[in-house]
């Protein structure tokens, strides 16, 4: 699949080049319809529900231009009655998904202009204006990389995942997807007080890579569109209990 392919590639740039070209033309209404439809049976996707509350970490704008942002599809799928919220701390990014969602009336999608991390504060960023869904913490850009010149340095305001959720009045979260390009375990760090209350995690990588995932009680699910989708059966049980 696309995703297995090194993000860092000369194959993997091509093609995303190619492919944006493409879709960026394509009229947002379609694109999206047409893509929730062949996306509704796959993981994570087919896990939701009308209702259900979803929380998405990284939201980047190139990936919504395209038809590709999870924080849409999501959106459509919990219907009026459900709940999504993302974190992304790029600005530009974080505006043209609220801009998105006011025009396609979204109400049920919120934006937070924040990063989340395993507590609060602000770290280095590195931002490329033209390919956003590249952007990472600095202290996880690779030393073996050669494009450190693409990207901007900028300082983001980060909190605690535990605390944002609290803030926002949210209990229980039956999907969290992160696609953040190398932070994902410091965002699960802060997620502690919420073991339990979390059904489905989505990201890229195997429970070795985040022994936070593993701490938390989640299992291997099965591949998804961006890597894997985990399940903790503590809180799938809980839930269904409800």
């Amino acid at each position: 699949m696309f995703y297995r392919l090194s993000r860092h590639s000369r194959l993997h740039n091509t093609m995303r080049r190619i492919g944006y070209a493409l879709l960026w033309r394509l009229p947002e209404g379609p694109l999206y319809g047409v893509g929730t439809r062949l996306r509704r049976h796959r993981l994570p996707y087919r896990l939701l529900r009308p209702g259900a509350t979803v929380v998405q970490i990284g939201a980047p704008w190139d990936t919504l231009r395209a038809g590709r942002s999870r924080a849409v599809h999501f959106a459509r799928l919990v219907g009026p009655m459900g709940r999504v919220m993302v974190l992304e701390p790029d600005p530009d990014s974080a505006a043209a998904l609220r801009d998105f969602a006011g025009r396609h009336g979204l109400d049920n999608l919120t934006v937070l202009a924040k990063g989340a991390w395993s507590e609060a504060g602000e770290l280095d960023f590195l931002r490329d204006p033209d390919h956003p869904a590249a952007n990472l913490v600095e202290a996880f850009y690779a030393s073996d990389r050669c494009d450190r010149d693409q990207f901007e340095r900028t300082r983001i305001a980060v909190d605690r995942l535990d605390d944002v959720l609290a803030a926002a009045g949210i209990d229980r979260v039956d999907l969290l997807s992160i696609t953040t390009n190398g932070s994902e375990n410091d965002i699960l760090e802060g997620m502690s007080t919420y073991r339990g209350r979390v059904c489905y995690v989505a990201t890229i990588g195997t429970l070795a890579q985040y022994p936070a995932l593993a701490r938390l009680g989640f299992v291997r699910l099965g591949d998804d569109d961006r890597g894997t989708t985990f399940v903790d059966p503590v809180a799938l049980a809980a839930r269904a209990a409800n």
